[in-house]
């Protein structure tokens, strides 16, 4: 009986190649589209803000572009005061421009962040990347939350001759990020804007972002708990996390493993 049995154990055990080659592509995808999937909300919302400034820019220009052709039209008439009004038109006009330009930017600028996450990010591979353009790329695809809408004031302090550190970019990212946004919901606007530091450090390779806020009075008790999972996995992965709230001030520190550097 035991010889039937043991070619039927094996058959068991071992599956054929093609089946499980299906099985890890599947579980590939479901990778990819699970990362995918976190990231469309926070796409949604960034492109919104700027996109928003675009919309209302191009509304003011169609109704200048309009109330500038009656006045050009009747040019030969004008007194001092007509052309006065034209040239405010003009100006005002040329300030949309500027405003549709500066937003076309940050769109695009989100966008190549956008493409730089998803190569970098959709899968566990542990590669060398710079902590600083990292922590750049994070908080430009973060400005719509940081300035557009919680009008922060922020400031960067990146060490010079960073070394590429070994990690896997999407773990690190979703640090940066969840501790940004949790930051911008404990922070009242109507008491101020908000301070936030983005710094690097080189020996040893080292993150640090600090926030100084007005808490809100209806701040939740467990504002900590959706930053532990993602800080749970860097420690695994042998980082330092330091992360310190205050009343006024919370901070987030992480350090790179000893010996996961590249010059």
């Amino acid at each position: 009986m035991e010889s039937e049995h043991a070619p039927q154990r094996s058959g068991y055990t071992h599956a054929p190649d093609s089946v499980r080659e299906s099985g890890q592509n599947q579980d590939f995808q479901t990778i990819d589209l699970a990362f995918l999937g976190s990231m469309v909300p926070g796409i949604i919302h960034n492109f919104a803000t700027p996109l928003s400034g675009v919309l209302g820019a191009t509304q003011l220009l169609e109704k200048r572009a309009a109330a500038m052709e009656e006045l050009l039209r009747a040019s030969e008439q004008m007194d001092a005061a007509r052309r006065g009004e034209l040239l405010d038109q003009a100006e005002r006009s040329r300030t949309n421009v500027e405003i549709l330009a500066r937003n076309a930017q940050h769109l695009v600028g989100m966008l190549q962040v956008l493409v730089q996450r998803i190569n970098r990010g959709a899968g566990d591979a542990c590669d060398f990347n710079s902590l600083n353009e990292l922590l750049q790329d994070e908080v430009r695809f973060l400005d719509a939350n940081l300035l557009f809408k919680h009008k922060v004031n922020k400031r960067s302090n990146l060490a010079e001759k960073m070394p590429c550190v070994r990690c896997i970019y999407g773990h690190v990212a979703s640090v940066i990020e969840e501790f940004v946004i949790g930051t911008l919901r404990l922070h009242d606007t109507g008491q101020g804007s908000m301070e936030m530091e983005f710094t690097t450090t080189a020996e040893p390779p080292t993150i640090t972002i600090s926030a100084v806020f007005a808490p809100r009075a209806s701040a939740e008790s467990d504002i900590c708990a959706p930053l532990e999972p993602h800080l749970a996995r860097l420690r695994e992965e042998g980082w330092a996390v330091e992360h310190t709230l205050e009343p006024l001030r919370r901070e987030l520190r992480l350090v790179c493993p000893r010996g996961s550097t590249m010059p």
